[in-house]
Formats: structure tokens, sequence, C-alpha cells
């Protein structure tokens, strides 16, 4: 069962309350303002999905990136834990979300907003654009983002190569070779209006 948590990113605690010694080491790297606070409000969502599914506290997991580079792990004692999570961040909030009885994740948050003609070529194919308002785009961009975050690389992938017809991923390129070598996994999509004025997806595949 997929479990979600909201964090509000003007109403963080103290930085060493939600972070350990290394993450905080990381933290301190980041040079912009706006991106240390969604890092930062992204961990705390996370952990604490982690704390009430697993007991203990905030500062027991440890939630970095080898190399820098990827999908975060999450630790806890040295030990990876690797139950699905995906994080997601828009406008002043971060989601966080771990779905134990799944296999794979990914979720995204946008606030719908105009989007120009320019974003809509870059990102999107002509047969995915059934309409053009703005509440309709946006929710079709979290459901491709959310897909994308399931396939696990980021921006190897070309946005083009993951379509979105009638609520069903579609894959050509590269974003087909690593669908292929997850095991061609049944993907579920579900949009939500999880906070007013934005959309919330969730890719899930066992």
């Amino acid at each position: 069962m997929l479990q979600t948590q909201v964090v509000d990113l003007n109403n963080l605690p103290p930085v060493n309350e939600v972070l350990g010694e290394k993450e905080q080491a990381f933290y301190n790297t980041l040079k912009l303002p706006k991106r240390k606070t969604e890092w930062l409000g992204g961990r705390l969502a996370l952990k604490k999905l982690l704390v009430a599914h697993i007991g203990g506290t905030l500062a027991d997991f440890e939630i970095l990136t080898p190399g820098g580079v990827g999908k975060p792990t999450v630790k806890r004692g040295g030990k990876e834990i690797t139950i699905p999570f995906s994080i997601t961040h828009s406008n002043g909030y971060a989601v966080a979300a771990i779905a134990p009885q799944a296999k794979y994740l990914g979720i995204d948050l946008e606030k719908v907003a105009p989007r120009i003609n320019a974003w809509k070529s870059t990102f999107f194919l002509t047969e995915e654009l059934t309409r053009e308002d703005n509440e309709f785009l946006t929710s079709l961009w979290t459901q491709k983002e959310a897909v994308v975050k399931l396939l696990g690389s980021g921006l190897t992938i070309n946005s083009l190569d993951v379509r979105i017809k009638g609520g069903q991923a579609q894959f050509s390129g590269r974003a087909l070779e690593i669908y292929n070598t997850l095991g061609r996994p049944q993907i579920i999509l579900q949009t939500t209006v999880l906070i007013p004025g934005f959309y919330f997806s969730v890719a899930l595949a066992s």
C-alpha cells in the first residue's frame, strides 16, 4: 500500500534534527538556498515515512546518492533499506512516498500553471496532447515524470521516449531499453489533487 508524506518547505526544522553527519556534509556543499531547502524537505518527508513504517528516529536513517549521481540509497546502521521510495518537490512543498508491497515506484508533484508552446513541443508528442488546458498538461507532465522516476535513470531518458496515452505508459528508445531490463512490469498510473492547485501522480509496478 502506498504511503505518502507532505512537507511544507516554509516550515522546516533545524538541519541537525533531520540530517546525520554525512548528510549534513553534503547539504553544506549545496550553494543555492532553494536547492538546499528542497533537498532537506525531501529527506525529512521520506524519513518521517520510514520512522512510521520501521521505527527509530530521523537521525537513524541516511539518504545519500553514491557518487552524487543517480537515485539515492537509504541506509540504517550502515545497512541498505530496499523499500521502494520516491521524492518530489514543487512550489513550496516536498512529498515522499514509499510502497512496501511494490517493486518500482515513481512520483511527481507539479503546480497547475500556464505552459508555453515551446515547453509542450519539447516534452510531448502531438499524439499525447488530446487536450491543451493547463490542468490537463500539468497532470500529463506529472504522469510522465512519475514514470521516468520509476524507470530510475533520470536525465539519461529523453522525455519523448516516454509517451502517456489514456493513462498508460508506452516506451521507445532508451526508455524502452530500461523498461525491458526491469522485466517489462505492468505500470499502474494514478493522478490525484494531493494539495489544492497541484497534481500528484504515482507510477507503481510489482
